[in-house]
């Protein structure tokens, strides 16, 4: 691994939150898929490096599956090929946790919006039918795509990532790191301060992940932004941001995607229990949906 793209570093002493010996925080910088990511955590040197070296493998590990960046990766030959032989177990579990999330959401949230990305790019007219007629038949032999099919799994895989991480961490005895990938995991009973900036709130979190999801991180000329309504394949402009605090960060990836393209009745129908939304409106005005776990306040 280049260092220039996986850094390991020690950012502080900081006093131990319940001992009166002193820690240090150790960190590792890098990105996963196409986002800046950053992890932390406390503990002994080399158990820490061991630790963030771990956690670089298994990114770089998952990358090689999800990644519409690396043509060798699983799902772009997926794309490509309309057939992929073998599929690993992470990449179907990826793919039946974003089915589950599709029916969930209703459809607002869904995998098979990749057409209208592309599309966007090239500043063609939005191939909705594609969308509509999308399919995709995954077993442990091979996965297929109906002709026209192309998936993406940006809304979604981030979110899978750090709670993957969260977990590794966590089996090597780190009781509170701090994971952000895109998507924010924070597990552990140890509470924190985060600020979102879109919202202008300040919310107190504990063991819980935070996704935000914001329409204007990326536009295109012409039209619209980068997340797309499956339905109508338009680009709502109704939210600014749409956060979503939830104990998974693959679930508030995937509510935070469908979420900023739905209207404020359809939030509040179908956000699930221990979840907790906040909807930015383009005034500046932050609607609630829904009621976070108990290690949450904002």
């Amino acid at each position: 691994m280049r260092l220039a793209r996986r850094r390991f570093l020690l950012i502080a002493a900081a006093a131990a939150v319940l001992a009166p010996a002193r820690r240090e925080i150790w960190a590792w910088h890098g990105d996963a898929l196409g986002a800046e990511a950053r992890i932390e955590l406390s503990g002994e040197r080399d158990a820490a490096q061991a630790a963030l070296d771990a956690v670089a493998a298994e990114i770089e590990r998952l990358e090689n599956l999800f990644s519409l960046h690396r043509p060798a990766s699983q799902l772009a030959r997926l794309n490509r090929d309309g057939v992929l032989a073998a599929p690993a177990r992470d990449l179907r579990a990826a793919l039946r946790l974003a089915d589950d999330w599709r029916r969930r959401t209703e459809g607002a949230f869904d995998p098979a919006v990749q057409p209208l990305w592309t599309a966007a790019v090239a500043g063609a007219p939005a191939p909705l039918e594609r969308v509509r007629d999308a399919r995709i038949d995954v077993g442990p032999a091979e996965a297929r795509l109906a002709p026209g099919t192309a998936l993406t799994l940006n809304g979604i895989a981030q979110g899978i990532i750090a709670d993957r991480i969260a977990a590794l961490l966590l089996r090597r005895g780190f009781a509170a790191p701090r994971i952000d990938t895109g998507e924010m995991r924070l597990p552990g009973p140890e509470r924190r301060r985060l600020r979102l900036p879109a919202a202008g709130i300040d919310i107190e979190v504990a063991d819980c992940a935070v996704a935000t999801s914001a329409p204007d991180a990326l536009r295109f000329p012409g039209s619209g932004h980068h997340l797309f309504d499956p339905h109508t394949g338009l680009s709502p402009e109704r939210w600014a941001s749409v956060t979503v605090i939830a104990p998974a960060a693959a679930d508030a990836d995937a509510l935070s995607t469908a979420f900023a393209v739905s209207m404020p009745e359809r939030i509040g129908d179908l956000v699930p229990a221990g979840t907790l939304v906040l909807a930015t409106e383009r005034d500046g005005r932050t609607r609630r949906f829904g009621r976070p776990s108990d290690g949450v306040r904002a």
